[in-house]
Order: C-alpha cells, then structure tokens, then sequence
C-alpha cells in the first residue's frame, strides 16, 4: 500500500501514484482495486455519457481504461481494464484529475478547474476553458521564483472568518509539448505517463508547502488579440465561477443550491479579474510581467 497527502488529507493507495507527496499511513482516503458495475446501480439520480451519480456514489468510466466508484468522499474503488505497467495512457491520470475533484466535492471543498501559486503568503489562481493556459501561466510564475500551490484542482474551504483557503495539491503540473520545452530548464518530466491530451507531468516541487493558503485574487483568463487585466463585474464573476465548478458540471441540481452560495461567498471575499492574453507563447514572459504588475499594484 501507497501512501501520500494532498489537499489536506492523508490517502493510502493500492495503486502507485507519481509525483505526490509521502503521507503518514494514517489514511482519511482509500484507493482500492476490485470490481466494479455501473450497470447494476438502479434509481440513478444523475446520469451522462461516462458518470452516473446515486446518493453519495458517483460512478465514471473509460473505454479501454477502467471503471471508478467514489463513496462518500472516503473510499475510491478502481477497476482497470488497461496494464497499469503500460507507458500508454492508462488510469491515473483521472484518478489524479477528475477522480480527485469529485472525491474532493464530496467532502464539501468547492472545486473550480484551476491552478494556482504563492505570492507573499497569499494564492493567486487562474480559472478558464481547457487549453487556455492555466498550467503554462502557473508554472512560468513558478519559474520566476512563485511556489506552486496547486495545479488543475483548485479545491478551496473557508475558515471561520469566512476566508477561501486552498489546499495544496500535487507538486507537478501536466504541461503540453510546447509548454515544456520553454521551462525544461527548470523542472523535469517525472513520469513517463500522459494523459489523453498528450501531456506529461513535471516537477514543481521547489517551496512546497502542504499548509492550506488564502486566496487573495482570482484571474479568469480569455484568449484575445491583446493582453491585459481588468475587474470584473459581480454578476459576471459569478457566472465565470460557477462555469469553472466540477459540481456544475456532474452533480448539476442536487449540488447548485450549494455550489451557488460557496461561489458567491467567494466573490465577496477575493478580487476577481479578467486577464486577456494572445495565443503566442512568444508573450508569455510579457504577460508573467503584466501579472506581477497588477499584484504589486495593491
């Protein structure tokens, strides 16, 4: 058995995960292999092409990969029709993405499609479409000297003033063939194993820390013709938010009610901002800049 920590919990693993932190042995998650029928669950309360959700069990699979129960935010149960020895595409990166988010949501984090780093003790994140350079953003920060605080899960919990507060992920980040090559200086492919986009994980981990931290700002970031940052209305940050929410996505009405209160508490407690970038990376040392501009500003 495997054991590791992240996001503020201690998960033990029949299944070797790469790139985490070594936890304690003292589990409050359980990756399992053994069987599992999506077919024989009856009464489904949500339903789509690859997911079902019945009361606290929400079922996923993945054609030649494998099948996945999450119960109750406590115990993960893998079926795997893929070699887990295979250099192909195989199952852990869901188990590490969306496996994680919905576990994650399950045990009342709100989870937004994200990532995020340090910057004088405080997180700064970046939510927006797949392929809009979140990972890219984040780990060129990281590059700068910015520690990584999460990357792809942005899970988020409020303390009891009411704070956002995000808890350290995993010290990699899944990097696309280009992206990599600008950084490969500075971090390194750890794991031979991609995901389904093709991207590979690297090493993040100089300044990890697994100590929860407040979020300060929030970018929501559009791909344009120009580059620059400006505040968003309430109203529109609230419909950017929710957008990027796993539970918008997969647990739909029987999670909005909730979903909806934790999103706008955190509009009322952070900055939020669009951030218009080109689709050059020939500009991404320009927009690190325009970033650290716009933080030293307060």
């Amino acid at each position: 058995m495997f054991t590791y920590k992240a996001f503020g919990l201690e998960l033990s693993s029949e299944i070797e995960l790469p790139g985490m932190i070594q936890g304690s042995g003292n589990p409050d998650v359980k990756i399992l292999l053994s069987e599992v029928d999506p077919t024989l669950v009856s009464d489904v309360e949500v339903e789509g092409p690859n997911y079902l959700v019945k009361g606290q069990d929400v079922y996923l699979w993945w054609d030649d990969i494998g099948k996945v129960k999450i119960n109750e935010g406590k115990q993960v149960t893998v079926e795997v029709i893929a070699d887990l020895d295979s250099t192909k595409i195989n199952i852990i990166p869901f188990l590490l993405g969306p496996v994680m988010s919905l576990l994650l949501h399950q045990r009342g984090f709100l989870i937004l499609h994200g990532s995020s780093v340090k910057v004088n003790g405080e997180a700064i994140c970046f939510l927006g479409h797949r392929g809009n350079g979140k990972s890219t953003t984040a780990i060129h920060l990281y590059t700068r000297g910015y520690p990584l605080v999460t990357d792809d899960i942005l899970a988020i919990k409020f303390d009891e003033d009411g704070l956002p507060l995000v808890y350290p992920g995993y010290p990699h980040v899944r990097l696309g063939e280009d992206s990599y090559n600008q950084v490969k200086e500075n971090t390194d492919i750890l794991t031979p194993i991609k995901t389904l986009a093709g991207k590979v994980f690297c090493d993040a981990s100089h300044g990890a820390s697994p100590e929860p931290v407040v979020l300060k700002r929030v970018y929501v970031l559009e791909k344009t013709d120009k580059m620059g940052i400006s505040i968003l209305k309430s109203q529109e940050n609230l419909i950017d938010l929710i957008r990027h929410s796993v539970a918008n996505r997969i647990f739909q009405h029987t999670a909005q009610q909730e979903n909806l209160f934790q999103c706008a508490q955190l509009i009322n407690n952070v900055s939020v901002r669009k951030l218009e970038m080109t689709h050059s990376y020939e500009d991404i040392q320009q927009l690190i800049t325009v970033i650290e501009d716009d933080i030293n500003q307060d």
